[in-house]
């Protein structure tokens, strides 16, 4: 419910379980006065902020007001010049020079559906419109407040309109300002780099501004546009958090500032750092949104409010998504037909549903040096072409997937010859590479329509039932050719507009194609590519004890829906570990499944494995993505569980790195089950190499073999040995407070059939099934 008191001059947005209260201060400043537990009463706004009633010391006082000083004040919306020196929502120059602005309010109103054209956002229903007046100018700000009552979710962005007669520049125009009392809080933020995006960090807010942001051009893996603010003691399942994250694909920012008075200000959106934006009188410009959320469940409690909201507001809806084959680790650029088609032959027969060629099936395309924006098939690769190949693939009984990476150009390709001038780069200096490659400049009309028309040309003829959307660079030597100087500060943002126009159009085009966002792995894994692709390539990195890390960063903003996984081959090729192929499975099934070996070269032991546990993944494929998904890890281990709506099944996931020597009792406390049901809880049913334990299966076997000859090795390829099996029936309520208490592991001193055998990298999955 979104409701206005003129009484008392305050905003109450209320959700299902949170309430947001914005007061109308006496200068007319937007004043923020309360985020967090739904209040039942709420009467005057000194209940919750009381202005000062003597001076302090050294602060500029705003105008005639000598207990005023906007710098010690909450704020919905904060400018700079007027006494307010902290990081400002908004910065503006004028045509004499002038940059101090002073927004009061005007006046409000409430909208229904509320859509922003050519831009990715949220589907809203209620949105209330607090518009601003700037006192000297009268330029128009709208604060948007769109309320998902039942997500506990707000989206806030902001629209500037220029109601004057003379252009200003604006050069900082964030999408949400919002300032709290105190500053007692954690910082969480997902960082990293190519192949560890979005690790988990925590640490105690500071006095100063801690800013996380991109200048890539891309959200990039670096830092995340997702963070969190969250009381010192909480956890998992306990404990106050808010979300924040951003609609958006470019260059951010998101600052958390503690000043002198312990006040903490947050504010996010596009990154002022080289953005200028010349709004001329009767124009407009309209923020990314940015998503709030509060939970006072921890850190899961918030992760579930994301989720739902992701599912139900952002990503459009698609059927259960299929397990594909890619062949890029299997091959490279080394491929013929052949290749390929015996791998999708394998992959068929083990009931893997889609095939993706990968990289280097288009115009001399053998390494990443040439070709991109070339988008012809190699006949040497292919001599039929893509429409014969994928009909071939098809005609097997599986989907065909294509990789492109259209954003890009090599300098070595026919595009770049006959259109130098579309690449972003200045042409008198010699660019800085990535990848071998350029980007083109999708802020050029031309270019969006170009790639529009090659790309539906090619989708059409290849017949595609899924597309991963490869971008391998991040943006240097910004500069668009044949353009004046002051769209040079409008590049970036324009770019990420004309992509979303390119998105837009494909998506119209094809609705029946899967598409699959990928930036050399995650480096754009953000909510404005979710608008348009529904999932996203999580990490080149496939390995599956690095992969737990990453996904349960991913998992804190992200629905399982979204996070792509691929079971890889033996040896990581990102990391060189080696970890057992059931494992590799039971990481890659929390979402979106996938392999990316060669199937041409496995032994009789890894087809049967394979083949099972793709059984598996397809009875459970509607729980396992898009299930309720829970963090239950603790510093030693890594837990994941996923409960589907009913609370009727679940999925837990249990992960170890390094076996300890003697470890003690393993006993996890289940979440989001039903009290006053019974559960069947058993064990997925895995498969051991015996090669695993070397000679200790000399005490295990009826006969003595050689590990290193022949005969063993024959036995380890055709026997399949089974790890222990649990099966018992718990009470939800004794599972949610005590815990499952899980059978012993090997602790060096002997073993029989109950014994956990859980050498390094191991990992179980149990059932959860609610008995009638």
């Amino acid at each position: 419910m979104i409701s206005f008191n003129k009484d008392n001059n305050m905003f109450v947005l209320e959700s299902k379980n949170t309430t947001y209260v914005i007061g109308i201060g006496p200068k007319k400043h937007l004043y923020h006065l309360y985020y967090g537990e739904k209040l039942e009463v709420i009467k005057q706004q000194d209940d919750f902020f009381t202005l000062n009633q003597v001076p302090i010391g050294n602060a500029t006082n705003y105008e005639d007001s000598e207990n005023l000083t906007l710098n010690n004040v909450p704020l919905e919306f904060s400018t700079y010049g007027k006494g307010d020196y902290r990081e400002p929502t908004i910065h503006i120059e004028d045509e004499s020079g002038y940059r101090s602005m002073d927004f009061i309010y005007s006046d409000y109103e409430i909208i229904d559906n509320l859509h922003h054209k050519n831009m990715p956002q949220a589907k809203k229903e209620k949105t209330i419109k607090i518009s601003l007046i700037e006192k000297t100018s009268k330029i128009k700000i709208n604060l948007l407040y769109s309320l998902f009552e039942d997500d506990d979710v707000i989206v806030r962005n902001i629209i500037i309109e220029n109601t004057t007669d003379q252009a200003f520049v604006l050069e900082r125009m964030l999408s949400a300002n919002i300032d709290f009392l105190h500053a007692d809080y954690d910082l969480m933020t997902l960082d990293g780099a190519w192949i560890r995006e979005r690790h988990v960090h925590r640490h105690p807010l500071r006095y100063g501004v801690h800013k996380i942001d991109s200048k890539k051009g891309v959200s990039s893996s670096d830092h995340n546009p997702f963070f969190a603010i969250l009381d010192k003691e909480s956890g998992n399942n306990f404990g106050s958090v808010y979300g924040f994250n951003l609609i958006y694909s470019g260059n951010f920012e998101a600052n958390i500032e503690v000043n002198p008075h312990d006040m903490l200000r947050i504010n996010l959106g596009i990154n002022s750092f080289d953005f200028k934006w010349q709004l001329k009188p009767g124009q407009m410009f309209i923020t990314p949104e940015a998503v709030l959320t509060y939970s006072n469940k921890g850190l899961n409690g918030m992760r579930q409010l994301m989720h739902n909201f992701v599912k139900q507001n952002i990503i459009k809806k698609t059927p259960e998504r299929p397990i594909k084959i890619n062949n890029w680790e299997a091959t490279y650029f080394d491929f013929n037909e052949k290749k390929l088609l015996a791998i999708a032959k394998k992959a068929k027969k083990l009931g893997i549903e889609c095939f993706c060629l990968d990289d280097g099936w288009f115009g001399e395309r053998h390494n990443d040096e040439s070709s991109l924006g070339d988008w012809q098939e190699n006949k040497k690769k292919l001599p039929g072409g893509l429409e014969r190949f994928s009909h071939k693939i098809k005609k097997m009984g599986l989907k065909f997937g294509l990789w492109v990476e259209p954003e890009m150009v090599n300098m070595k390709s026919n595009l770049y010859s006959k259109h130098p001038d579309w690449a972003i780069r200045h042409p008198k200096a010699d660019p800085s590479l990535g990848r071998h490659q350029l980007i083109l400049d999708l802020s050029k009309t031309e270019v969006v329509d170009y790639l529009f028309d090659a790309l539906s040309n090619l989708f059409k003829r290849a017949n595609v039932d899924y597309v991963k959307w490869d971008m391998n660079r991040n943006f240097s030597d910004i500069y668009s050719q044949g353009r004046s100087n002051e769209y040079q500060g409008t590049l970036t943002h324009k770019y990420v507009l004309g992509l979303y126009d390119l998105l837009e159009r494909l998506k119209n085009k094809f609705p029946n194609v899967l598409f699959e966002s990928c930036s050399s792995g995650g480096n754009r894994y953000d909510l404005g590519m979710l608008y348009y692709m529904p999932q996203t390539w999580t990490s080149d990195n496939t390995d599956s004890y690095e992969r737990l890390k990453i996904q349960q960063g991913t998992s804190l903003a992200y629905p399982l829906s979204s996070i792509s996984n691929h079971v890889s081959d033996d040896v990581s090729h990102q990391v060189l570990r080696q970890t057992p192929l059931e494992t590799r499975f039971n990481v890659a099934c929390f979402g979106i499944l996938g392999y990316e070996l060669d199937l041409r070269k496995r032994k009789a032991f890894d087809y049967y494995v394979i083949k099972h546990q793709i059984e598996f993944y397809k009875k459970h494929r509607l729980l396992l993505q898009n299930g309720s998904f829970y963090d239950l890890s603790n510093q030693e281990n890594y837990r994941f569980m996923v409960v589907d709506e009913e609370k009727n099944n679940a999925i837990l996931g249990v992960f170890q790195g390094l076996l300890p020597p003697n470890p003690g009792h393993d006993i996890i406390r289940l979440t989001g089950l039903d009290p006053n049901k019974n559960y069947h809880i058993h064990n997925r049913v895995q498969y051991e190499n015996i090669k695993r334990y070397g000679d200790l299966t000399k005490h295990a076997l009826p006969v003595k073999l050689k590990t290193h000859g022949f005969i063993f090795n024959w036995l380890s390829n055709w026997y399949r040995f089974e790890v222990e099996k649990y099966s018992k029936i718990h009470n939800g309520s004794k599972l949610m407070s005590h815990g499952l208490n899980l059978p012993q592991r090997f602790a060096g001193t002997g073993v029989n059939e109950s014994i956990r055998l859980m050498p390094d990298f191991s990992s179980r999955l149990y059932v959860i099934e609610a008995q009638n």
